[in-house]
């Protein structure tokens, strides 16, 4: 069997990780921003569409670039020096930067359900919540498999989302101040 076939879903956890994290943080700071620039539950769902398939195809083109990037090095330094290391196989940077590109979708889309059937101020505590609980859920997984600490991990990751939908709210604050 060969090494793509044994890894599973591990390897693959680089892209589903970049798309989820990068997906939850600009989406929950696009969302909850945009809601206090506006108070539009339509306009947040649009931006919010609008803004995600943006970002998701941004994740995941970037993520092949980085990557491929990355094997190039892989494969300069095997060649130039006849280091020992692991050469990322093109298959796998596909099939990441397909994940990423999918898992930013559902970000987008796990953020926006709660305007689809609340009010304004319901949908945006809600979805300010769970952004932060999937970061935090997010961040412990990556803490656990990473030894890191899975409350450290999960603390910094939720922190870093809350950090993100603070300065949007401030930004949409100055928005609605400028713009009224």
């Amino acid at each position: 069997m060969d090494e793509e076939r044994t890894e599973g879903i591990g390897y693959h956890l680089e892209g589903i990780a970049f798309g989820l994290a990068d997906g939850i943080i600009c989406y929950l700071g696009l969302i909850i921003g945009f809601a206090e620039a506006t108070n539009d539950t339509y306009m947040v769902i649009v931006a919010g569409v609008i803004g995600g398939i943006a970002n998701a195809f941004g994740n995941s083109i970037g993520f092949y670039m980085s990557q491929s990037a990355e094997r190039g090095l892989q494969i300069h330094r095997i060649e130039e020096y006849r280091v020992q290391t692991r050469v990322h196989s093109k298959r796998k940077i596909v099939v990441n930067s397909f994940l990423a590109f999918v898992f930013s979708i559902i970000a987008v889309l796990a953020l926006l359900l709660p305007f689809a059937f609340l009010d304004m101020a319901h949908s945006t505590t809600i979805t300010f919540l769970l952004g932060t609980l999937l970061s935090f859920s997010l961040g412990g997984y990556v803490g656990k498999i990473s030894r890191e600490g899975q409350f450290k991990t999960g603390l910094k990751y939720a922190l870093l989302a809350v950090a993100g939908a603070a300065i949007s709210h401030l930004m949409g604050d100055v928005l609605k101040a400028l713009l009224s």
